[in-house]
């Protein structure tokens, strides 16, 4: 490719950056508004005393389905931020058990009949060099997806500090991932084959690889189809980062 091509293609690459980032945020306005109107309905029913159950449950629909738009929204602009080399972790030693153990509460009304996540904790607990905004984003995407795709059993998350590095994985008994997927599934924009019908934007696991690799860490993810799936989440101690 010669360098007037090369200019070119950054040029396309940085406006649709610059497109993406400008329709992302313009999304961020009219979903606060909505939430805000939500907010105030649900204030006068209740204060008026015409709340019922019907309003309740459409209020709450509105009110999900606007948390949705607003996670694919931050999503999108993650992503693109990553893309665009604009991503940096602001990192200080910390404890990831206070990080995991408010997950149990975090997501017990996640799951429709109300099971929570199991917590376990191993081994002599040790800090690691990591950005926490960052770590909390690989843990809600993970725990959110496990809540998602979990059937008869809740999700279990073990930290497990080992003699190197903290180990973390987050299991659930859903469908699955099929073996020709593995090799895609930290792609963005992929999804898996047997999703059809399941809400996703395929940023999720794409941002989750991206935060771990820049927090000294690395994610492997073992699954076999309606037998469930585990992600597995190493976090080396600073002595150890060579």
């Amino acid at each position: 490719m010669d360098s007037a091509n090369h200019v070119e293609n950054n040029a396309l690459l940085s406006n649709a950056s610059n497109v993406i980032a400008i329709t992302a945020h313009e999304f961020k306005t009219p979903l606060t508004t909505i939430t805000s109107v939500v907010d105030l309905l649900s204030a006068k029913l209740k204060a008026d005393q015409h709340m019922n159950a019907f309003y309740e449950k459409q209020l709450a629909r509105i009110t999900t389905e606007v948390f949705s738009l607003n996670s694919m929204v931050d999503e999108m602009l993650t992503i693109n931020n990553i893309v665009s080399g604009h991503i940096e972790a602001v990192k200080e030693l910390i404890d990831l058990s206070n990080y995991v153990l408010p997950l149990k509460e975090q997501y017990h009304a996640y799951i429709e009949d109300n099971r929570q996540p199991e917590i376990v904790l191993t081994g002599t607990p040790k800090k690691i060099y990591a950005s926490p905004a960052q770590i909390t984003r690989i843990l809600t995407n993970l725990v959110s997806n496990a809540c998602k795709y979990s059937r008869d059993k809740a999700p279990v998350i073990h930290l497990d500090y080992q003699e190197h590095a903290a180990v973390i994985t987050v299991s659930n008994d859903g469908i699955g991932i099929p073996e020709q997927d593995l090799p895609y599934l930290f792609d963005p924009y992929f999804r898996g084959s047997n999703t059809a019908g399941i809400a996703g934007t395929g940023l999720g696991l794409s941002i989750v690889k991206s935060f771990t690799a820049a927090n000294n860490g690395n994610i492997t993810v073992t699954s076999s189809p309606d037998k469930g799936t585990v992600f597995t989440l190493a976090f080396k101690y600073p002595d150890t980062c060579k």
